[in-house]
């Protein structure tokens, strides 16, 4: 079956544009709007997750619950909260989702759920110990998206050879290389107008366009083995929201790691 190209691209760019503007809406909340955000996506993520076997236990509730519960305590002036209160309630979480989603024949769903869990209270962290805040996850996400829709475009364009056709018969290296070199690019500029000095940024930017790849193709993975072509029907020409946040998957939680460990601080 041939596809039309121009109707699955205005699928995408439709659908893109209004994610685009709902995203900005967001942002411009600032940091509260970044925790509606992780709840909303960890509902309709571990919803998806339960459609595909239907678990017992309903994640989808369970955690944007406690990611509620996290963001009030917080807020609150009761507790003075650390690092390592934050990763003791991500590890906790993160060990109820993998025994819950532990399946025998297929130990990706316990992979999937403790990644997307991983990926959400790495978000959590960063607005929380970075200047830029909300900025930086805007900044990731853009990075991400347009790293995304650049390969989609040179792949479509110009793709000859493929990477990994088992796996993703539709990504090509002419079409990763355009979207890593148009990510760079961007980065440029972002770089220049916040005046960033830390050069090692550079490296960051580079870790976070070949992670976003291999969530991405991790994700495909998961659904070559299921035999299903998306996750949801949530965004048109998209697919659901794990198919549209595939590339945070390993980019985020790296990003956690990356100013955790090393304490880089992106601040103009």
């Amino acid at each position: 079956m041939k596809i039309n190209f121009q109707n699955e691209f205005s699928k995408r760019l439709t659908t893109s544009l209004i994610l685009t503007i709902l995203l900005i809406g967001i942002f411009s909340i600032g940091n509260i709007g970044i925790y509606l955000m992780v709840m909303v996506l960890s509902f309709f993520s571990f919803s998806e997750i339960n459609k595909l076997k239907d678990f017992k236990i309903k994640l989808q509730f369970y955690i944007p619950f406690l990611i509620i519960i996290y963001f009030l305590i917080s807020k609150s002036k009761i507790f003075i909260l650390s690092d390592q209160f934050l990763l003791i309630f991500f590890s906790l979480s993160s060990l109820f989702i993998i025994i819950s989603l532990f399946q025998k024949s297929n130990i990706h769903f316990s992979i999937i759920g403790f990644l997307i869990n991983s990926t959400f209270f790495s978000i959590i962290y960063i607005i929380a110990n970075q200047n830029l805040e909300y900025r930086l996850i805007f900044i990731i996400v853009t990075i991400i998206s347009l790293s995304d829709i650049f390969a989609y475009l040179t792949g479509k364009k110009f793709g000859k050879y493929k990477i990994f056709p088992k796996i993703s018969p539709n990504k090509t290296i002419e079409g990763y290389i355009g979207g890593a070199i148009c990510s760079l690019f961007l980065f440029t500029i972002i770089f220049l107008y916040y005046n960033l000095n830390d050069l090692n940024l550079i490296l960051y930017v580079i870790i976070i366009i070949i992670s976003s790849f291999i969530g991405d193709l991790y994700v495909s993975f998961f659904k070559r083995k299921l035999n299903i072509k998306d996750l949801g029907k949530l965004f048109p020409g998209h697919g659901g929201v794990l198919d549209r946040i595939d590339s945070w998957l390993f980019s985020f939680p790296l990003s956690f790691l990356i100013l955790y460990f090393n304490q880089v601080n992106v601040n103009p």
